[in-house]
């Protein structure tokens, strides 16, 4: 799933996204946990980077305000699209957020 994010990431663009169907893939639990920690972390902090508020970054990512502060509080993890908008919007390495998540999958699936 991660290669197929990253691979969307450098191909497709978003319009060309939004016209395809995807199914919702469940990660294990303790698969998740990890991600959203780090993405919560992630979020926060590249939020105060940019110096924006969480409504400002809502936009960025493309949703709700109550979607982006579950995501800012662990509550949740971002779908594709969100992830995608993440790193086209807000200057963010792709390649080194892709690593780390890689990181945290491979560590969940070998405990």
């Amino acid at each position: 799933m991660l290669h197929l994010l990253y691979l969307t990431t450098n191909i497709l663009d978003e319009a060309t996204i939004r016209s395809v169907s995807t199914s919702r893939q469940v990660l294990e639990m303790s698969t998740l946990d990890p991600l959203k920690k780090k993405f919560k972390n992630e979020l926060n902090t590249k939020r105060a980077e940019l110096e924006l508020s969480q409504e400002e970054m809502a936009e960025k990512l493309n949703i709700s305000l109550r979607s982006y502060s579950n995501l800012e509080h662990g509550v949740s993890f971002c779908s594709a699209l969100s992830l995608i908008n993440y790193v086209n919007n807000c200057n963010v390495d792709k390649d080194k957020l892709f690593s780390t998540f890689a990181e945290i999958m491979n560590d969940a699936e070998n405990q």
